[in-house]
């Protein structure tokens, strides 16, 4: 039985009640991660030692390595989609993002999680970070000649798993990642190494030596087999040659046809959602001929003044409204959504996080309701 070492780096989460000392300035992650070492038999994970980050004895024959990062480095969105398919998923998060945070999609790498979700509607957890803190990762284990294959966490994991034994995953979830939870870390990366529940090393961030073996590999057999092919039969080649240009000038034609109806737009991932997407916004904007009144807006709000809620900022757009706000509890943010759905449509709450003296910022967005 072949035998192979894989090196698991977990940067634990930090305390925010114990970060805030004058003794803990300059701490960076390096000074709180761990480095397990793993002897792969042939996808059986025995722990060989545990090593400091810092260490200077890391194994030099390390085939591969994982990085697990705290969940202060993610983000997260819940999204109703009918469909689970990865690849359809990968082409219209950002789409999706686009509509739900003001962060543009270029600048983060995103994973997907099905939390729940049968027939056509599928409750899809979309966690991401920030290109840039990934590429300042990648960067600083670079300096110890460290290439991860997989950027993962296993406090995500915890969590999921957690949300999967109990009660489904919620905003209530969301809003407590970034407290530190006591688990058996060393079992949940060795979990990690058989299934990780995300990667994040995908995209512009995409592991190279995984990509430039499946390229030598496809263009092997790509040639094998168009050989293969024009030996058995030439005709087989000159009908696929044929049937791919069809199809390469049907793709055209439909992209030519897109872009004459929508010159101004020149980010095309998927011709058909994008164009329901657009009949989807010009039938909303049709129904809404008047907008949200904002002065009578503001004094219902000022009339039913929310306890514990302090709004930060409230967006009125033609049928449509979005308020950021501060709770003090969780308690206080369903009050509310229950109170605005009084005289509001489609109330619903999201980016869910805790901030400073315990209070927790959220985002709210509903439609006004037909008179």
């Amino acid at each position: 039985m072949t035998m192979r070492k894989i090196g698991f780096i977990d940067i634990h989460p930090r305390d925010a009640a114990s970060s805030s000392g004058p003794e803990q300035e300059g701490l960076e992650w390096q000074d709180n991660a761990l480095i397990y070492i793993f002897k792969d038999y042939s996808g059986r994970y025995e722990l060989d030692e545990t090593l400091e980050y810092s260490s200077d004895a890391v194994p030099a024959d390390i085939a591969e390595f994982y990085v697990s990062v705290p969940v202060e480095l993610l983000n997260f969105r819940i999204i109703n989609l009918p469909y689970s398919d990865k690849e359809i998923l990968r082409k219209v998060i950002p789409l999706e993002l686009e509509n739900l945070t003001m962060v543009n999609p270029q600048d983060i790498v995103f994973e997907t999680v099905l939390l729940n979700g049968t027939g056509s509607k599928f409750d899809v957890l979309v966690v991401y970070a920030g290109k840039s803190s990934l590429d300042d990762l990648i960067g600083k284990l670079a300096l110890k000649n460290i290439d991860p294959r997989i950027i993962t966490s296993i406090d995500l994991r915890k969590i999921i798993q957690a949300g999967t034994a109990g009660e489904p995953i919620s905003a209530g979830h969301l809003a407590n990642l970034g407290r530190p939870v006591e688990f058996n870390r060393v079992s949940a990366a060795g979990e990690e190494l058989s299934t990780p529940t995300i990667n994040l090393r995908t995209g512009s961030l995409a592991y190279t030596k995984d990509i430039a073996k499946i390229r030598r590999n496809l263009k092997k057999t790509a040639i094998l087999g168009i050989l293969l092919a024009i030996v058995i039969n030439a005709g087989i080649v000159f009908n696929l040659v044929m049937t791919k240009k069809e199809i390469s000038s049907h793709k055209k034609e439909i992209r030519n046809m897109y872009t004459s109806l929508f010159p101004d737009e020149k980010k095309i991932a998927d011709e058909l959602y994008q164009m329901k997407s657009h009949i989807s916004g010009m039938k909303e904007k049709s129904d809404a001929l008047t907008g949200v009144n904002p002065l009578n807006f503001l004094l219902e709000i000022s009339q039913k003044p929310a306890e514990g809620i302090t709004y930060s900022e409230i967006q009125l757009e033609k049928g449509f409204i979005k308020m950021m706000a501060e709770a003090t509890s969780m308690e206080a943010v369903d009050r509310e959504r229950r109170r605005l759905s009084e005289y509001l449509s489609d109330v619903s709450v999201s980016n869910v996080k805790p901030v400073s003296n315990g209070r927790i910022f959220f985002t709210v967005a509903a439609k006004e309701k037909p008179i």
